[in-house]
This record gives C-alpha cells, structure tokens and sequence, in this order.
C-alpha cells in the first residue's frame, strides 16, 4: 500500500509540473503578442485620436496656464517625467492635439485609469479656454466621468491639460479624442457590455448562492459569494455606486472587493476539486492564498497607495493556483475539471493582457482593457456555473448508482438464495410496513390482514435417506407452490423448514389460502416427496381493523399455535384423520 501511495504521488507531482508548463507557455505567448501591439486593439468601437502624453509632478497650489501662449514657458519650468506614480500621487498630464478634419464636436475623454480627482482643460491658439471638474462624486454632465465636450477647428493647434489626483493608479492614464457621434456608440457599446457582464456575475451569483444553501453544498455556497463579490467589484470600479446610486464609497474603494475574491475562491477551487483528497500540498497552499488575502485587507485599509497592489497580487495568486490545478486536475482525470479549466482560459487572455498594464510595465494594448477583464470574469462565471451544473450531474448520476447499489442489497440480503423467497429480513420489513400507521391499503374496509405459518414436514428425513440434493429440491418446490397461491399474498421462508404467508383479503379468501395450502400438501406426495408434507395455521384479524406492531405479534403467535396443533394431529392419528380434508380447515379472527 506505501508502494502505490508513493507511487501515485510521483505522477501526480509530473502532472502537476506539466500543468504549471503549459500555463507558463500560455501567459509568455499573450504577453509576447500584447507587448508587440503598436497601438492599443480597438475592440469596442472605432479607434479615437490618442495623443501623446506628456507627464509632470504637480505641486501644492500649482496654477495652469491661462491660454495655450503661455503653455511653452509654463512646461519649461517643470520637469518631465516618464509616466504617472503606480503607487499614487497628483500629476499634470499634457497632450497636444490637432483635429484632423472639418467636424467642430469632438469628446476628450480622460480614463484607463482609477483616479479621485481630475480636472480636464482644452486650450487653443484660437483662443479656446473649456474646463470640467471630474471625478467620485462630482456630478459633471449628461456623459460619464472625465468626459468633456469640445468645439475644436481643423488648422488650430489645442492642448489638453489635466490634474489628476489618485492614491494609486491601477494603468498609464490614457486621453482619447473623438467625435461626438462615435463617442456615442461606442459609449453605447461599452455601457451594454459592462451592464450585461455585471448581470451575469449577479444573476448566477444569487442563484448559486440559494442553490448552494439550500442543498447545503459549501463550494456552491462559496461560488456564489465569490460571483456576487466580483460584481460589487467591478461595479464599484467603474462607479455605479457613485454615479448611479449616489453612494459615495470613501476609503471602502474596490480593491477591497477584489481583495476578498481568493477568501472564498480558494477555498471553492480545493472543495470542487477535491484538492484535499487528491493533492494535499496544493491544498495547503489555497488555505494559505485564503488567509493572506484575508490579513491583506487591514493592509490596504492602513497604506491606502498599497491597495490596488495588493490587490492585483491577491487576484493574480488565485487565478494562476486555480488554473495551474485545475490543468492538473484535468490531467489526473478529474471530470469536473472539463469546464473549470475552460473557464480560467476565458480569465488569463484578458488577465495576460492587464496584469502588466496594472504594474505600470506597459501601455494597455486594447482600448478599454478593464471592461475586457469584467467580460473575461462574466465568462468565467458562466463556465464555472456549467462546471456546478456538470458537477451537480455527476453527484446526481453516484446517487442513483448508491441508490440502485443498496436496493441491489437490500433485495440480496432479503431473499433466501436457495428458494427466491423473501427470508425473515424480509417478513419482518413487511410486518412493519403494514404496522405504521401511515400505511392503510385502500380497500381496508373490505378486507383484513391474514396470516398463514407453515412447516414443511419429512425435509430431515428427505435430507438423511436420500440426500440433500433431494431435500433442497423438496424446500424448491413448496416454495413455487407457495409463490402460486390464489390470494394477494407473499411467500416468505423464514429459515430451515418454516415458511409463511402474508395476505390481505376478506373471510372468502381466507378460506381459499386454507384450500391452497391443503391442495399443496397433496401436490408434495403427487411430486414423489413421499412422507413430506405441510403443517400450517392460518389466522386473520378483523375486517377493518387497523394493526399496530403487537396486534401482529398475537396474529403471528396465534398462527404459529395453529400450526402446531396441526402438526401434532399429524403426528398423533386418530379417526379425524380421515375426514374430508375440507372439513379440516383452520382459521381464527382476531
């Protein structure tokens, strides 16, 4: 047994190193592809005009220049930097910017970026002076936040400048600029997207939840709180509390959310997979991704710049052990992996795409890569609820085999092998199916239970004259005999040579059980089973009468005494033995 345990484990250890290859391959070729793009994928609308930007600290108290003449000696006096701070701060942002053609409404829209604070100003050599405030809270115009419509002219040179303030930037700020009307569908395009993700995560959030509460099935329980967590995430990431509801959020910002994910997804991934039966290691190491992201959040509570780090590293652990498991598992032969690893491939393409954006390392190289990640997350919830579905199949297909299994042995051990009959399991089963007081055939007023104890006399001296090839053939055919009687009855041996009969009817049928029996008393000599032959006592309660467990005792006693007065009759010959066997009939009522 330690052989085949040590064994399974290296294998498994093989597995599990091909599992995190294959991931690693996976994630170099989508950071490879994303990192050579020349300009950001345009995936949800016609691309817009992106100028560059230019990066400055901004200082305390610091004022803009009034119009774009004074713009050149205001930049000369002030450092340019690479890019923004990933860990927080206030900056001056500076784009130049010419329209291409004769259209005057154009949006310049700031984003890619979570910030508190922003204010976008346009200027121009025609004189144009437009300024909007931006940011949580700040109720600005019909469009979304750090959207400003402007009037701008073909043959004019424009500035954009914007003073943004954040605790921690979660991309390189991006400035795009782009007529009205394509602001428009793409605005319509995106909403739709970002509405319908979040309906997803809600949707199956809630009904896996009830589903998993009210079965009572942890990992449902858990996916259903990871699902419901992602959509207060991402919803408060792109400011539905703000800007829809009206509830500012504070300090509570959502990296919290997010922060929270791997709590109750680790623990989802070892329960689905069964990580604790199968790879006890890996299954240290969820608990261990689990409790430090729970200690995380304090964290991000005290060194708010920390947040979104945190954050990004929480997340990034718990999908790269939960996809790096899930191949292994998948490898192993565990079917409910089939859909769990399809799911996790639907997060790590936009997650390959974003994980460097969040680190600063590179510029977004799709044109809204957060919404692509929220619909990265809405497909993974829907591949994980078909993964629950399966799951809940293959639970429901082991039920039904265990149920099957144990009617299966239910029926073996309540059946004499030897004769097909029900044994004294199955007699004392019956008895306490008709004694619950739940149990009333339909036609109780019409009838009454009967009860017929028998033993099958001469089988010992069948067994030792001629053998016990002869007295099984003997036990055989008074149990076809008995199986065969004209009465809604059951047969039952009730071991070595005692048999019985439960039967429900009125006193007409009791009289025919009485007549069957004596008729295969005849039938046993008539088959050659020469000096056998059956003893019996039949006994019936009242018609109507409901039995409890005791009045059945006393009817089966009260049989029993019946067939031993029989016997002892056959035992004892007297001048009533030659009577008409008609006339010999037994029966009682309770």
């Amino acid at each position: 047994m330690r052989r085949f345990r040590s064994t399974g484990t290296v294998v498994a250890g093989r597995r599990y190193g091909r599992a995190w290859r294959v991931l690693l391959w996976l994630l170099i070729t989508l950071l490879t592809s994303a990192a050579h793009a020349a300009q950001p994928w345009s995936l949800f609308g016609a691309p817009p005009l992106e100028p560059q930007i230019a990066t400055y600290r901004a200082l305390p108290g610091e004022s803009p220049p009034q119009d774009y003449h004074e713009l050149p000696r205001w930049l000369a006096a002030r450092q340019q930097r690479a890019s923004v701070d990933m860990l927080g701060g206030e900056f001056w942002l500076v784009a130049p910017l010419e329209v291409p053609d004769d259209r005057t409404d154009w949006v310049v829209t700031f984003g890619n970026t979570y910030y508190q604070r922003a204010s976008l100003r346009v200027l121009g050599d025609d004189g144009t002076r437009q300024r909007l405030d931006a940011g949580r809270g700040i109720d600005t115009n019909f469009m979304l936040r750090g959207t400003l419509p402007a009037t701008l002219h073909a043959g004019h040179r424009y500035a954009v400048m914007i003073r943004v303030a954040a605790p921690f930037y979660t991309a390189r700020p991006r400035i795009d600029v782009q007529t009205r009307e394509a602001y428009r569908r793409r605005l319509t395009n995106e909403s739709a997207l970002m509405l319908g993700s979040l309906g997803v995560l809600g949707g199956l959030g809630i009904f896996i939840l009830f589903v998993g509460l009210w079965t009572r099935v942890l990992s449902y329980t858990l996916y259903g709180c990871q699902s419901l967590i992602l959509m207060a995430g991402w919803a408060s990431f792109f400011g539905l509390p703000d800007d829809w509801l009206g509830a500012g959020t504070g300090a509570l910002n959502f990296t919290l959310w997010f922060i929270l994910v791997p709590v109750v997804h680790a623990p989802f991934t070892i329960r689905f997979l069964e990580l604790a039966r199968y790879a006890p290691r890996a299954t240290r190491i969820g608990y261990g991704i689990a409790i430090a992201s729970a200690l995380a959040v304090p964290a991000a509570l005290l060194w708010p710049s920390l947040a979104f780090l945190i954050a990004t590293i929480a997340v990034t652990s718990v999908v790269v052990f939960s996809a790096s498991v899930g191949i292994w598992a998948l490898l192993s032969g565990i079917r409910q992996a089939r859909f769990f690893v399809l799911a996790y491939v639907c997060v790590l393409v936009p997650g390959a795409i974003i994980l460097p954006v969040n680190f600063g390392l590179m510029p977004s190289p799709v044109d809204n890569a957060d919404l692509l990640t929220l619909m990265g997350n809405s497909g993974e919830a829907m591949l994980l609820a078909f993964a629950l579905a399966d799951h809940m199949k293959l639970v429901q297909a082991a039920r039904e085999r265990f149920r099957l299994g144990m009617l299966d042995a239910i029926a073996r051990a309540s059946t004499d092998p030897l004769t097909g009959l029900g044994n004294r399991l199955a007699f004392n089963m019956r008895i306490e199916e008709i004694t619950r007081r739940t149990y009333a055939p339909s036609s109780m007023t019409e009838g009454a239970w009967q009860v017929a104890m028998i033993d099958l006399d001469g089988l010992k001296q069948i067994n030792d004259s001629e053998g016990h090839e002869r007295g099984d053939a003997l036990l055989q055919a008074a149990a076809r005999g008995l199986g065969r009687l004209p009465c809604q009855g059951q047969a039952y041996r009730l071991g070595g040579d005692e048999f019985a009969v439960i039967s429900f009817g009125d006193e007409l049928s009791l009289h025919r059980l009485t007549r069957a029996l004596l008729k295969l008393d005849r039938q046993l000599h008539e088959y050659g089973f020469h000096g056998a032959g059956l003893s019996f006592g039949v006994c019936g309660s009242t018609i109507g009468q409901t039995l409890d467990g005791e009045d059945f005792a006393e009817l089966v006693r009260e049989a029993d005494r019946m067939m031993y007065e029989q016997k002892s009759r056959r035992r004892t010959p007297s001048a009533s033995d030659h009577q008409d066997p008609m006339e010999t009939e037994t029966g009682c009522e309770q």
